[in-house]
C-alpha cells in the first residue's frame, strides 16, 4: 500500500501528469527495496536456524541428511 500511496501522491502533481516534470522514481525504488528486505527476514531466519535446531534435537547425522536433501529438492 505504500507504493500505491506514493504513486497517488505523485499523480496529484499537475506538472507530473502533464509531463513537465519527471516523477520521483527513487521514492518508489526505496519503498520497493524496503518492503522486499522486510519480507526476506523470515526466510533468512528459517535458513539459518533450521540446521541448528535440527542438529540440536536430532543429531549430526540428521543434519548430514537434511542439508543435501534441501539442496537437491531446491533444484
Amino acid at each position: 500500500m505504500d507504493m500505491v500511496d506514493e504513486v497517488r501522491r505523485q499523480l496529484q502533481d499537475d506538472d507530473i501528469r502533464e509531463g513537465r516534470k519527471d516523477p520521483d522514481f527513487k521514492a518508489c525504488i526505496r519503498i520497493s527495496t524496503t518492503a522486499s528486505l522486510r519480507e526476506m527476514v523470515g526466510p533468512g531466519i528459517l535458513v539459518i536456524f533450521t540446521p541448528l535446531v535440527f542438529g540440536f534435537f536430532f543429531g549430526e547425522k540428521a543434519v548430514a541428511g537434511l542439508l543435501p536433501g534441501a539442496l537437491v529438492s531446491s533444484v
